[in-house]
């Protein structure tokens, strides 16, 4: 550690405040949905149980997988595989709590070990050395990020719920729309008796693959930026697009590719693996160039009875979830084909209807997008200031 430190902080060694409490004798699988306390085993994610055998507060790691670190208060519990700690003396649980979780990418990286599952080198832990500022100090810094993570935490919650409604308000309008007061059953259950319902394979909507030829994109065609964007079924998830891991190819090989590349507004389905996913192409915030691989097909809609919009809320309904469940095919690779797909049904209202559905819905996703960007734009500060505060860069004034 050579970067200068404020003259009140002190280098210090974890290991020298680190208190290991008993191992617990609950297996992981004994969590529950409908538990009342906090249920900690080694994932990043905070499960439910019906055990509260902790009310004093620690400092939990996962010891295999990988890196997670949690700051447990209140009646919990912890599983037999987590490492519940204590810091002592000069170092103030949470503030060391903070620390840790700092550098969780470190301790993933370097303080995991083995050829199959990775396990937590407890030693690597403990040999960790930091500039510790005062008790006090800490103490205000650690409150600081503990606001920082309510906020975090209510936005999570808002987006939550706004997901909810959203769910319940397709479910809503996609069966029984909007007014109506006559209904009639249909294969899709129950519907407003204006409606139609059509499989796709007698609509005007096309279904496309992607290009499995002789010209299909080897891994050493593929770069970190490019022409044009070739897009996998790891990019479209159940929420649509994700961009954090992208791959490109040049104007040479695209123009070899026969099928696969999008059009505006056309959506695309994956059908391998994790099959179902629905994500709707627009070029505005996307790429001018993309295709798809193998593992996905595009979906254009060319029906004059149909919204594009309204289709892709269709398809992303569980109107649709039901029927692909329904149509999947394979246990340990789970497929759809363009067969398949096509025996898909959906309603039709008529088409003022289908934009006032539309309407309704963009409004839940505008305002749970902006719920998103809140909680991204709170995260990179929370990102920030862990570093500032907790090197010192930035100080703190104590009452």
């Amino acid at each position: 550690m050579n970067e200068k430190i404020p003259k009140s902080w002190k280098i210090k060694r974890l290991g020298d405040f680190l208190i290991s409490l008993p191992k617990s004798k609950l297996q992981s699988g004994l969590s529950d949905k409908t538990g009342y306390y906090n249920f900690y085993v080694c994932s990043q994610n905070i499960l439910k149980s019906f055990y509260n055998e902790m009310s004093s507060p620690a400092v939990l790691f996962s010891t295999g997988g990988e890196a997670a670190v949690h700051y447990a208060i209140g009646e919990y519990s912890y599983s037999t595989d987590v490492w519940a700690t204590n810091f002592t003396g000069e170092i103030y649980d949470e503030y060391g709590f903070r620390l840790l979780e700092k550098d969780l990418e470190k301790i993933n990286y370097s303080g995991f070990q083995g050829s199959g599952i990775k396990h937590l080198d407890k030693k690597f832990v403990k040999k960790l050395t930091y500039a510790i500022p005062p008790l006090s100090e800490q103490k205000k810094i650690a409150s600081i990020l503990t606001s920082v993570d309510e906020v975090i935490e209510t936005t999570q919650k808002q987006i939550d719920k706004l997901q909810d409604l959203k769910k319940a308000t397709m479910n809503e309008l996609l069966t029984k729309g909007i007014d109506h007061t006559e209904f009639k059953d249909s294969v899709l259950g129950r519907i407003p008796k204006s409606w139609e319902v059509v499989s796709i394979m007698d609509s005007n909507i096309t279904l496309l693959d992607g290009d499995r030829g002789k010209e299909y994109p080897k891994e050493k065609d593929f770069t970190k930026s490019g022409y044009c964007l070739f897009l996998s079924a790891k990019n479209v998830t159940k929420n649509g697009f994700r961009f954090d891991e992208t791959m490109f190819i040049s104007k040479d090989k695209d123009e070899k590719l026969g099928k696969g590349r999008l059009n505006r507004n056309d959506m695309i389905i994956t059908t391998r693996g994790t099959v179902g996913n629905i994500a709707q192409y627009d070029r505005k915030v996307l790429f001018d160039f993309v295709r798809i691989n193998s593992g996905m097909a595009i979906i254009r809609n060319q029906d004059e009875r149909l919204s594009s919009d309204f289709l892709y809320h269709i398809l992303s309904s569980e109107i649709i979830t039901q029927q692909i469940e329904y149509l999947t095919f394979g246990s340990a690779q789970p497929q759809l084909t363009i067969g398949t797909l096509n025996e898909l049904k959906i309603p039709i209202p008529q088409i003022s209807e289908q934009l006032n559905i539309v309407q309704i819905l963009t409004s839940i996703l505008k305002d749970i997008q902006n719920k998103k960007q809140k909680l991204t734009q709170t995260q990179s500060l929370k990102k920030s200031l862990m570093q500032d505060l907790l090197t010192g860069k930035v100080r703190v004034k104590v009452n």
